[in-house]
């Protein structure tokens, strides 16, 4: 069989798939087993791909699109173990198709607009499934493909625009509570303000979004921020909380069991503008709803861009000295607090995770992309210098 397939196939997420002969017309999908434990148990001249299936929905999409764009796939072997559901869609997508709504009938996973029933159609006319999920020994699944009849290619090059994203304006969370802390009141509030409308949840009934157990933090009121909160009009707040000393410095900690925070937090803040270290945990916070446009606006058109506040944890200065990755962890001060060396980026950042080193999700960001540059400049021979490129 000549095949004349695309030479840039798979079109979409190609360096996630094993490409081994394309002049067979048998794909194979595992599922969460890693695609190398089959990759090793089957010979290339058998098969045209092998690929993982995590997603249900995205994986779905984007395995439909490299499909079509083949017209040499004719066979598709399932085998490995899934953990979400994702074989289910498939196998159903096969057998049932898609109705009106873009659903896969028989499930509530709904593919997107730019995926056409026609599409469907023709994907299910041209590609056998075969599932065989049960099968344990991947080397009697070479041996099923052996028995597969070679067959011809039997359409045309389809070609699907990858779908549109549109990120939500509220993303999944575990409600196991927020953090929020600043050294000013403007960057803590606007911190909250943004996790609230990501993470919230919002309530038809009584016409709020709220979020659960905040813990809302801040240093010091700067200048700015008590200019602003001494001209708003206070409402009757009811303050309850406690105050507590630490090494002769004060700490206030106020409890509420719930909270407006676009009004009664900007309220209770003026009410304590003299204090520092100001801590105020909240069991239910929320955001009215008539309230909810202007928080968005107000997202939407900062005018300064917040401060990333000192990681309280410490800091994390690196270096490549001696053929190792070389790591000082710094307290707030500046004292040093640890210092360990290793050979990859990998078995650093697992030391700072597992022992806790960072706290912030910024810091564990670029820290995690500087032992990237680090592990290159250390296998390279070339000079790394923290936040330079290399």
């Amino acid at each position: 069989m000549e095949n004349k397939s695309d030479p840039r196939w798979p079109l979409y997420y190609s360096d996630t798939i094993h490409v081994a002969n394309l002049d067979s017309g048998i794909g194979i999908l595992t599922l969460w087993t890693k695609k190398e434990r089959v990759i090793e148990k089957i010979s290339e001249k058998d098969y045209s791909f092998i690929g993982q299936l995590y997603s249900k929905e995205y994986g779905l999409q984007i395995l439909v699109r490299n499909l079509l764009a083949n017209p040499y796939l004719r066979d598709l072997v399932v085998v490995g173990i899934d953990l979400n559901g994702s074989s289910e869609g498939l196998v159903r997508l096969f057998e049932e198709g898609i109705n009106e709504e873009n659903i896969i009938i028989g499930t509530e996973i709904k593919l997107d607009e730019k995926i056409k029933k026609e599409h469907i159609d023709e994907l299910r006319r041209r590609v056998k499934l075969h599932d065989l999920r049960t099968i344990l020994d991947f080397k009697e699944v070479d041996k099923y493909l052996q028995s597969l009849p070679k067959k011809e290619k039997n359409g045309e090059i389809i070609i699907i625009p990858l779908p549109d994203v549109n990120p939500p304006r509220r993303f999944p969370t575990d409600f196991s509570g927020f953090k929020v802390r600043g050294k000013d009141f403007y960057n803590a509030y606007n911190a909250l303000i943004s996790y609230m409308l990501r993470f919230g949840t919002y309530d038809p009934e009584i016409k709020k979004l709220e979020t659960l157990n905040i813990t809302f933090f801040v240093s010091k009121l700067s200048k700015k921020d008590q200019e602003y909160l001494k001209s708003r009009k206070s409402k009757d707040v009811k303050i309850q909380g406690t105050h507590v000393t630490n090494n002769g410095k004060k700490f206030s900690t106020y409890f509420f069991d719930e909270l407006d925070t676009w009004d009664e937090l900007k309220d209770f803040f003026k009410l304590v503008l003299t204090e520092e270290n100001v801590c105020v945990m909240v069991a239910r916070a929320y955001i009215q709803e008539t309230d909810l446009e202007d928080a968005v606006e107000m997202m939407d058109n900062l005018e300064e861009t917040l401060k990333w506040d000192q990681d309280p944890n410490g800091n994390i200065v690196l270096r490549v000295e001696e053929g190792k990755i070389k790591v000082m962890h710094l307290g707030t001060k500046g004292e040093v607090l640890d210092e360990f060396s290793g050979n990859t980026a990998k078995e650093i950042y697992r030391k700072i995770a597992s022992e806790n080193r960072i706290s912030l999700f910024y810091h564990a960001l670029d820290i995690g992309a500087e032992l990237q540059k680090a592990e290159i400049a250390l296998k390279e021979g070339r000079k790394y210098v923290q936040d330079r490129n290399i």
